[in-house]
């Protein structure tokens, strides 16, 4: 994907997070889209903003475990990274920033989607541009814009059993600015924020309009890893996610049963996942996963294309700020592959470090970074089939986890199992801090209550606690003042 990380870096000109850019960037993204081959080209530099160190290249991906309980910060190694993450220590002046990035991004797809959609006709002028081409371009745009709202309301917006009930002009009711496709439009426009279900629904759209367009078969050519670019089950595993937040169980398990059923995906066995025989290398830090079964989409990172930290942060030899905790380590069954492949360090006994990011090679700042893989996509049904009354169901995906893991097997099944597993499996994956805000409001909800901690800095948030809906940012508020803050932010 050397192409694409180096358009991230010419093209971040053309676009301001601050939506206050003068109306020559749409003249100079009209430029860069003049032919087809520009055109992709624009749409290929969106996956890298996946990559950056403040998406999942580090602290989606691994923080809001420590946030959460699977990991604790700084003790017994302390670089300075990742402490304000585990004491949820944050301010409307600072300490989580993704807003801009995220809207930066929606940016560009929006520049990609606005161009096909008005200069149809002359790309297709072009010899050997077809209509498919298009609707493949259009497909990527729209599933990446999706994921980008979706992280968005995921950490802004209220947990969906809360906003989808609330009054209709309370804050509570809020999700994220929309922007208008049109350049010419968003670079002056100031939009307020829109109900988080009108979000909702803006992004199922994009993902059902993706899903219907896409060429079936798709990956995205001249890669160096197509797992790592849009594909129709990267599409549908996501919707199968977006539903699951939405509690809209039914089209939940319909959509992750049509990703495992498609024959491209397959969970990784325990050896796959951690092979004992070779230090526990596994999978994720496969030079590419074009042939990996358990990779559905993931951001690249690679010697051409720009490194990351995240092995060095949880690598007691190196940073290691970031380790297990004892409240994680306990759910675990003897055997089981994810407990045995946490690393361990002779100087620092007792304490256990992730291990999932060694690197291609091993060499851990090239390691690329799962975004959904097979096995959540089993735990989205299991959730979906337990809580539409398919107990049964729900028992026998949550034991295909537990077979491919040599862990003990479930003869009960319950939320709270569910739960349990899916912080097994999903750990240091950025998941579980989502997974106990989203269940805020509804039957399942749960008081985060941590044990092991290196601080007592809002060791317990409760689930009523403001603290699950993060600041905008106050510099978003100087360019934007039809923007609400959050409630108990200042």
């Amino acid at each position: 994907m050397k192409k694409i990380f180096l358009l991230a870096v010419a093209t971040l000109g053309l676009i301001s997070c601050d939506l206050t850019t003068p109306p020559e960037t749409a003249l100079d993204a009209d430029k860069a889209m003049a032919n087809f081959e520009g055109l992709d080209d624009c749409a290929a530099v969106t996956y890298a903003a996946f990559s950056s160190e403040s998406w999942y290249g580090l602290d989606l991906q691994l923080y809001p475990d420590a946030m959460a309980g699977n990991c604790v910060v700084g003790v017994p190694l302390n670089s300075g990274r990742g402490m304000s993450w585990h004491q949820w220590n944050f301010t409307a002046s600072g300490g989580f920033s993704m807003y801009g990035n995220a809207y930066i991004n929606i940016l560009r797809c929006n520049n990609v989607i606005n161009a096909i959609k008005t200069n149809s006709a002359m790309y297709l002028s072009e010899e050997g541009v077809t209509q498919q081409m298009l609707d493949n371009v259009m497909a990527e745009c729209l599933f990446v814009r999706a994921y980008c709202y979706f992280d968005l309301i995921r950490w802004y917006a209220q947990p969906y059993a809360i906003s989808s009930k609330a009054a209709e002009g309370s804050v509570e009711a809020l999700g994220v600015p929309i922007v208008d496709e049109d350049p010419n439009v968003s670079v002056v426009d100031k939009p307020a924020r829109a109900l988080a279900a009108d979000n909702y629904a803006n992004i199922v759209s994009d993902l059902t309009t993706a899903l219907d367009i896409i060429e079936p078969g798709f990956t995205r050519p001249g890669v160096h890893d197509t797992k790592c670019c849009v594909s129709p089950g990267a599409i549908e595993a996501l919707l199968a996610r977006v539903y699951l937040y939405m509690q809209d169980y039914e089209n939940a398990e319909l959509h992750a049963t049509n990703v495992l059923n498609s024959g491209v995906y397959r969970i990784a066995t325990a050896d796959e996942y951690a092979d004992p025989r070779d230090d526990y290398y596994g999978f994720w830090n496969e030079t590419e996963w074009t042939g990996v079964g358990e990779v559905i989409f993931g951001a690249y990172f690679g010697p051409a294309e720009g490194s990351t930290i995240i092995g060095n942060v949880t690598h007691p030899d190196e940073y290691g700020d970031v380790r297990v905790s004892a409240d994680l380590l306990a759910l675990f069954s003897d055997g089981d592959i994810r407990k045995e492949m946490l690393r361990t360090s002779d100087e620092h006994g007792g304490y256990y470090w992730p291990n999932k990011y060694q690197g291609k090679e091993r060499q851990m700042a090239f390691a690329s970074i799962p975004m959904i893989r097979t096995s959540e996509v089993y735990l989205i049904r299991a959730e979906a089939r337990l809580l539409r009354g398919d107990a049964s169901g729900a028992l026998s995906d949550l034991n295909v986890i537990a077979s491919n893991r040599n862990a003990a097997e479930y003869q009960t099944v319950t939320m709270n199992e569910v739960f349990n597993e899916r912080r097994k499996e999903l750990a240091f994956e950025g998941h579980i801090w989502h997974d106990y805000k989203r269940l805020i409001g509804t039957d399942y909800e749960k008081d985060l209550i941590r044990n092991d901690v290196s601080s007592d800095m809002n060791k317990d948030v409760y689930a009523e606690s403001h603290l699950w809906c993060m600041p905008i940012a106050e510099s978003e508020f100087d360019v934007n003042p039809n923007l609400v803050q959050n409630p108990g932010w200042k």
